[in-house]
């Protein structure tokens, strides 16, 4: 495994975040999307200095973060972001929302493709928008987005899309000729693409992440895209994030958003984002190099452990997204928690045609993940027997 400090579980345990308080002490919780792995040197220097001059007052407009940004994103993914198309929000979530009430009106369409993040249905039904779900097509193990589908929705009225690239929960990456196809398409019946890309900086060798806003001009003139240094850098109870244009007429229109949002982040969150962006690359080598490890060590737990899972390797994240229907036990988040006391997400937050999978996050210590693996055999092979 690459060098990156993890602690002991027992330490683990003390930590306060969701992750660790939601389950009860037995349960090994492999389920939020945190990593366990310890934050980077420039990051945690700064965050120390800032508390040591009290200096934990409002946050608000940051320039620093933008230019941060916009010097990532060029050496990156050779993307010009104009820093004053740059703006703060409190999370993706927060940011996702805002936009929405911008873009469309109360009861307009917004299209997801399911299985997806749980949380776009909630940021759809906060903003009092319509869901539509035209799900991923599953073949062959892959999963492909469904253009045919797509049309059909954004014909049919569609005034926003909900793009999750790179795709949580399958991993995916979508590529520059998939990402033009979208853009063709939003802008042929006048949709506004929000791009998820929170995901972005924690790419595997194999494959290559194309910001959406990038990809054309037809992007940019339908695109937005939200995005957080939060996950790739383990920072999200830091709550800050990035709404980012790359069109005038965009930019113009989200100046409606409220006064107010740079204020509902954190001043420790847009710090650490910068130092993130600035100076948290080489960190994040080496997180990548154990996420790397970590995917292809769950494949041989599994095929040891678990032989039925189906278990397609991620191209992104550190999110492993597990089919365990040919276990033929119902509610299998339920089961493991119960039989094995390792908490998993369920699989049926993200669709509804997606009840037998659950999503692992590896981001541990090699000793928990296999832990996790065991106890999960372990919760299904008596649940098997039993029915």
């Amino acid at each position: 495994m690459a060098k990156v400090k993890t602690d002991s579980l027992k330490t683990l345990h003390k930590r306060r975040s969701a992750k660790w308080r939601f389950f009860d002490p037995e349960v090994l919780p492999v389920p939020v999307a945190e990593m366990d792995f310890h934050i980077a040197k420039p990051i945690k220097r700064d965050l120390i200095e800032m508390i040591k001059r009290s200096d934990v007052g409002y946050s608000g407009i940051v320039p620093e973060l933008a230019e941060a940004f916009a010097t990532y994103a060029k050496f990156s993914w050779g993307w010009t972001v104009d820093t004053n198309q740059v703006r703060i929000a409190g999370d993706v979530g927060m940011a996702g929302i805002e936009v929405m009430r911008v873009v469309t009106r109360p009861g307009d369409q917004v299209v997801v493709n399911s299985p997806v993040y749980l949380n776009f249905f909630k940021w759809i039904a906060e903003a009092e928008r319509e869901l539509v779900d035209v799900p991923l097509l599953h073949t062959k193990g892959e999963w492909w987005l469904d253009f045919d589908g797509l049309e059909a929705a954004f014909a049919a009225g569609a005034k926003a899309y909900l793009l999750c690239n790179p795709h949580n929960p399958v991993g995916s990456v979508y590529n520059r000729d998939e990402l033009e196809k979208i853009a063709k398409l939003a802008k042929k019946y006048g949709v506004i693409v929000i791009a998820d890309e929170i995901h972005a900086p924690l790419i595997y060798n194999e494959v290559r992440f194309h910001p959406y806003l990038a990809v054309s001009d037809a992007a940019r003139e339908t695109g937005i895209c939200i995005t957080s240094a939060s996950k790739a850098w383990n920072l999200a109870g830091l709550k800050c994030a990035q709404i980012v244009t790359s069109d005038e007429a965009l930019n113009e229109r989200l100046n409606s958003l409220p006064e107010e949002l740079p204020f509902r982040s954190s001043i420790l969150g847009a710090w650490a984002s910068v130092h993130a962006y600035n100076e948290g690359q080489p960190w994040l080598d080496e997180v990548i190099k154990a996420l790397d490890d970590n995917r292809a060590y769950l494949l041989t737990l599994l095929k040891e452990h678990l032989p039925l899972a189906k278990y397609r390797v991620p191209q992104s994240t550190y999110l492993a997204w597990v089919d365990l229907s040919a276990y033929k036990v119902n509610n299998p988040a339920q089961v493991l928690l119960e039989e094995g006391h390792v908490g998993v997400s369920n699989g049926a937050d993200f669709g509804p045609a997606s009840a037998q999978y659950v999503r692992i996050n590896f981001a541990t210590d090699q000793k928990i993940l296999k832990k996790a693996v065991k106890r999960m055999a372990s919760a299904l092979n008596v649940s098997g027997q039993k029915s």
